[in-house]
């Protein structure tokens, strides 16, 4: 791709042309011409031979798609952005299908405009090196990563209870990978040895393949390879970010999730575990601190022009302290919410034994939310459960707190009856 990419403007209307043409100037493209629709448009792309289009779609909306299809017959091989502030999505449908390959919706901001033209061209060398058997084919997994700007948050209960769950839900492989260079708690949380972790594999490049790879993963009787991190902080010292997207990409073309557990703080090792992501699960708690810390992250992450689709904010309620909490935290953070984990003091019990929540007490309220949250991030539709199935889990609730009620003149009352957790604004 061009280090300054060669583009053309296409819009009827003289000013928003040339606020476009200012936009693009600053953001580095050669702008080799601007014109209005219909035979202005298709001389202007016969004479520059643009490597991207930019081009307004307004009223009336006949003219702009003819000089649009038009466009796409004189360079059928370079790509299309569009931009209008039509978001009728049937226009939007047609505007694909006659060859845009990015729709904005107006006003514009420079980044995204900037982000739409790389992305497009990135695409379109893919699609020719895919013609020319430059890429070889397979099979890659989904990579998750779970991150969040500060410790002590949850994020490995989170990562190895999503990854239990997603065995259980989806019957596919997942392997979790411990990246925490400070503390490294999966093998504690899912009691299994640590004989072998990635320090192991800080091999040369060539050597890092499947054999050696699996020769290091421990699997856990709920179904998932671990691979662990080392027992000793100071053996991460001869890990580098190469060997981790080594490891990673190995391991992605052998399991159908990789869980990628990450500290709570910005090194090269997390940098490379978020480069590599498909979904990326932000986790943060309702205390200000975790909130300033995550502000702070999705700021740095916007910097680096960081894909905002990929990133999934996750609530983790870590106490019951903030159970009718008001907050705002999608003011707060300027995005969606898309999960909330409820607090459940059986978390800890499970963690004591070793074992998942998901895997220890499956009806739990934590359990139940991991699993909803590792049908969401799969792709599952969950089947909205009948009236008699919530009766029964209600009436079996009930049961299971008078059988734990205290026998001491009934001092502590059943634990209160609580509905499976609601996701908070999902962005699917």
């Amino acid at each position: 791709m061009a280090r300054n990419p060669k583009v053309i403007i296409i819009d009827q209307d003289p000013n928003t042309r040339a606020e476009t043409q200012r936009m693009l100037a600053l953001s580095g493209f050669a702008v080799m011409g601007a014109a209005g629709y219909g035979m202005e448009a298709i001389t202007l792309a016969r004479e520059t031979t643009p490597e991207a289009v930019v081009i307004a779609l307004e009223e009336p909306i006949a003219r702009s798609l003819q000089t649009i299809e038009a466009v796409a017959d004189v360079l059928p091989q370079t790509p299309i952005v569009a931009y209008s502030s039509i978001s009728d999505p049937s226009v939007i449908r047609r505007a694909m299908q006659i060859g845009v390959k990015d729709y904005l919706i107006a006003p514009l901001k420079d980044e995204d405009l900037s982000h739409s033209i790389h992305e497009v061209l990135a695409q379109e060398e893919r699609r020719q090196q895919r013609l020319t058997g430059e890429v070889e084919p397979q099979a890659y997994g989904t990579v998750l990563t779970i991150f969040g700007a500060k410790g002590g948050i949850g994020k490995t209960t989170i990562a190895t209870n999503v990854a239990a769950a997603l065995v259980q839900r989806t019957n596919q492989s997942v392997a979790l990978v411990d990246l925490d260079t400070r503390f490294g708690d999966v093998a504690i949380l899912m009691d299994i040895p640590t004989d072998r972790s990635i320090a192991d594999l800080a091999l040369p490049d060539d050597e890092i393949d499947r054999e050696a790879v699996h020769s290091c993963l421990y699997t856990h009787g709920s179904g998932v390879a671990i691979l662990p991190a080392p027992i000793r902080p100071s053996e991460w010292h001869s890990v580098h970010p190469g060997h981790i997207e080594k490891m990673v990409t190995v391991l992605a073309t052998t399991h159908d999730y990789v869980i990628l557990d990450t500290p709570g703080a910005f090194n090269d090792i997390v940098t490379r575990a978020l480069e590599m992501s498909t979904i990326v699960l932000l986790i943060a708690t309702l205390d200000l601190a975790s909130l300033k810390d995550t502000i702070l992250a999705l700021e740095m992450l916007r910097s680096w022009s960081f894909p905002a689709e990929k990133i999934k904010i996750v609530i983790n309620h870590t106490n019951d302290t903030h159970g009718d909490s008001r907050i705002d935290v999608r003011r707060i953070l300027g995005k969606e919410v898309f999960w909330s984990i409820p607090y459940d003091r059986n978390i800890s019990q499970a963690t004591q034994l070793g074992t998942p929540i998901v895997v220890a007490k499956p009806k739990s309220k934590a359990s139940e939310s991991f699993i909803e949250l590792a049908c969401a991030v799969s792709g599952i539709r969950l089947r909205p459960k009948g009236m008699l199935e919530r009766l029964g889990e209600r009436i079996a609730v009930i049961g299971a707190g008078q059988a734990e009620a205290p026998s001491d003149g009934g001092k502590e009352s059943p634990e209160r009856v609580v509905e499976s957790p609601v996701k908070e604004a999902v962005e699917r």
